[in-house]
């Protein structure tokens, strides 16, 4: 038999058999609900920021609603404003929700006013009207005097507040498309990965895979479990991708930058490459198992390298993401598939980087199946305890 048909039978028999099972459809759904939920549910429950409804009763300083709308616009906030005509008839409509705050003071500012709420105050709301009516009563003083109006009106205006490399909310969505990238593809690691490392554990324990290998060589058996799973994974997170991207444009929850398809597809890449770098070193580091505690063990060292590549990624790229580490962790193939992703959404990595990274990843992988194939060969009709890598690799050889 050809050896790419042995590698598709495998990979088909794995794609049939996990993807028509229950717990695979389960948890799809499962997790795309809470997908498309983390952007619905805000959405249902808080939905755009509202105007905080203002009740002021007469008679009130003919410049309050004024004072209050300008103050709350520069505390980047909204406010919608009413009138009553007494006491009585504002705090009827607190008590009903017409209005959040009630606010009184006299008309002839002889007076600091009072600002009410219905049972729990706001801070927020506090804030802003009572700096809009202390603003007031300050200037009345002030204009009684001989202050020149002019210069007090300078006086009073707020400073200048920037960034000296201002990021706009294109630069933002950006990250928040790569960094959740980088979240999937350690989620889709760890997810499938460890699928293909309990699916050896499974079939080595219960003997399916000296039955399999009467037919297969060990080598094509594993590239073909690993490329089987590898699908289904991709499948997940094109799943997931999609749904998250029209929730996000249906609930108006992100504004999705120009890049989001080039992303997309940087991230399809570089979780192929990171799963198949990673379900490799798992599947062989499986077969040296016997039982499933001997298998999470076995695959203690991969889960280390790849948390430690993840936050490397988070914590050396975000703090520079052209510096000195965020570099070498570029032409690591452990890291490559976290570092690139984020570097790419801070325009902070060349076009030869990613491509001379995505070769070296490539390599990579040839050389770790290379080694992998011959251990999962040693090991995985090897019974009775947990094998050392030194003696699957010798197996193979005899």
């Amino acid at each position: 038999m050809p050896r790419w048909r042995s590698v598709w039978l495998v990979a088909r028999r794995e794609i049939l058999e996990r993807g028509r099972s229950r717990g695979f459809i389960l948890s799809v759904t499962f997790t795309t609900l809470i997908v498309v939920g983390s952007f619905i549910v805000p959405a249902l429950l808080f939905g755009e920021d509202k105007a905080t409804k203002v009740g002021i009763v007469e008679p009130a300083p003919a410049a309050l609603s004024t004072a209050i709308e300008s103050t709350a616009e520069r505390f980047d906030q909204k406010v919608a404003i009413s009138t009553y005509p007494d006491a009585a008839a504002a705090d009827a409509a607190l008590a009903e929700g017409a209005v959040d705050v009630v606010v009184t003071m006299p008309a002839d500012l002889s007076g600091p006013g009072e600002v009410r709420f219905d049972k729990q105050t706001d801070p927020g709301t506090a804030q802003v009207v009572s700096a809009a009516m202390i603003g007031l009563r300050v200037g009345a003083v002030l204009g009684a005097s001989d202050v020149d109006q002019g210069a007090l009106a300078g006086a009073q205006q707020p400073p200048a507040v920037g960034a000296r490399e201002p990021q706009t909310e294109d630069d933002q969505a950006k990250f928040l498309v790569a960094n959740i990238g980088a979240v999937l593809i350690l989620v889709g690691i760890f997810s499938f990965g460890f699928t293909v490392l309990t699916g050896v554990v499974e079939e080595k324990q219960s003997r399916v895979v000296e039955v399999v290998l009467a037919t297969v060589r060990a080598r094509d058996l594993l590239m073909g479990k690993v490329l089987g799973i590898g699908v289904l994974g991709l499948v997940q997170l094109i799943v997931f991708v999609v749904a998250a991207l029209v929730a996000a444009l249906v609930t108006n929850r992100l504004t999705l930058p120009t890049t989001t398809p080039g992303a997309v597809a940087l991230l399809t890449v570089w979780f192929v490459l990171g799963y198949l770098l990673y379900s490799t070193a798992l599947g062989f580091l499986g077969a040296l198992a016997s039982r499933m505690e001997e298998a999470s063990n076995a695959s203690t060292p991969v889960t280390m390298v790849a948390m430690i590549s993840y936050f490397v990624a988070i914590f050396a790229v975000i703090d520079d993401p052209s510096g000195t580490v965020a570099t070498i962790a570029t032409f690591l193939p452990p890291s490559a598939p976290f570092v690139v992703p984020l570097r790419a959404a801070f325009d902070a990595i060349p076009a030869w980087q990613i491509g001379l990274s995505a070769l070296i990843t490539i390599a990579g992988i040839w050389v770790l199946f290379a080694i992998g194939a011959r251990v999962y060969a040693g090991a995985v009709l090897q019974v009775g305890g947990r094998m050392k890598l030194r003696d699957a690799w010798r197996s193979a050889g005899e």
